[in-house]
């Protein structure tokens, strides 16, 4: 279906059985934010501050609609934080935290775990929560957030 919605030949296809229920999963492709400038995640557009401004603002947008909880996935640790600083000095952190609570994912054991406790807090008690997290990260590799995570986003690949 992708291929031929974002009209590309992929050289290799692999399909994997889906243990959850179709019924419960949407995914999504967005390749413009508002402002009509592509959403891409290629090398050299990284720090093109529409680009960034637009995954915020997706982001930001999603944190009003979908319940509970949110991870956003990121390519690494560097890319998390310099987009995570892009995003305060527009604004667009105000905008996440008037939805729900924000929490990041460190390379700090201690402090990812002190904030994947208080992400799973504010999701139980009906707050909410977006946790910004890097794929092959702590948080990434076999934590099961059971019925508090109801969206993921990945940004990039790795």
């Amino acid at each position: 279906m992708y291929p031929r919605i974002l009209d590309f030949h992929p050289v290799n296809t692999v399909s994997f059985t889906m243990t959850l229920a179709r019924n419960c999963v949407l995914p999504m492709i967005v390749s413009k934010g508002n402002d009509q400038v592509p959403m891409t995640t290629k090398f050299e557009s990284r720090q093109d501050v529409a680009v960034i401004r637009n995954y915020g603002h997706l982001l930001a947008q999603l944190s009003a609609v979908v319940p509970d909880g949110i991870v956003a996935f990121f390519p690494s640790y560097h890319y998390l934080e310099s987009t995570f600083a892009s995003w305060y000095e527009q604004h667009i952190v105000e905008q996440i935290q008037r939805n729900k609570l924000l929490f990041v994912e460190t390379q700090d054991a201690e402090e990812t775990s002190l904030a994947l406790a208080a992400y799973h807090r504010a999701c139980e008690n009906g707050r909410g929560a977006v946790l910004l997290s890097v794929v092959r990260g702590r948080v990434s590799e076999g934590i099961d957030f059971g019925f508090v995570l109801v969206g993921t986003r990945q940004q990039g690949i790795p």
